[in-house]
């Protein structure tokens, strides 16, 4: 049976939803070409995410934007909408790639998060600049049990890469919503951080 393919994208962003139709249709090949495409992003969001590991970490952004793909590569059936709904599913994979790395790294060394994720791109202040994988991804599942919807926008914002408009669109909320729902995040983040600092 043959899949869809819509001619245009108000969004302008049509070839990568005609791509993963394609491969939603079951067309590997478009996988590949959609992969290829949004690689260069992929890899810039890996690497602000890494920024902040030395030179010689064991896990460079390539390496994580690998994790996705193969992570990935088996999820054409997902109903799939356009490229903001790849970013969103892409910032829960490095996420979790990022959460177990850094608990198994923890594990080998006897504790302690040894994966730091770079936060200035958010403009955070520079006493929680870094933060550790494990307890950023601690202080989120705690913020999703009294406000997922913030949460989700802050680990598709920073894991994912996605603008407030993308995200709006991938959860179905108004701009202003998830601009509400960003602030609300970044402040109890930092918060939570600047108290975990002081302990």
């Amino acid at each position: 049976m043959e899949t869809a393919v819509p001619s245009r994208d108000t969004s302008g962003d049509g070839d990568i939803t005609r791509l993963l139709l394609l491969w939603r249709g079951g067309d590997n090949n478009a996988f590949a070409e959609l992969f290829h495409n949004m690689y260069p992003q992929l890899h810039k969001i890996a690497d602000l995410r890494m920024r902040g590991e030395r030179p010689d970490h064991t896990i460079q952004p390539t390496a994580l934007v690998s994790e996705v793909y193969l992570r990935l590569v088996d999820c054409g059936s997902m109903h799939w909408q356009n490229r903001a709904h790849f970013l969103a599913v892409a910032s829960r994979v490095m996420r979790h790639f990022l959460v177990d790395y850094a608990r198994t790294r923890a594990s080998q060394k006897g504790g302690g998060s040894v994966v730091r994720l770079d936060l200035t791109e958010f403009n955070l202040p520079s006493d929680v600049n870094l933060a550790g994988a494990l307890e950023v991804n601690d202080l989120l599942n705690h913020l999703a049990t009294f406000d997922p919807r913030a949460a989700q926008v802050f680990e598709m914002r920073f894991f994912g890469g996605l603008t407030h408009e993308e995200a709006a669109g991938v959860l179905g909320y108004t701009e202003k919503t998830i601009k509400r729902d960003w602030r609300t995040a970044r402040a109890w983040l930092i918060a939570q951080l600047r108290k975990g600092a002081g302990e």
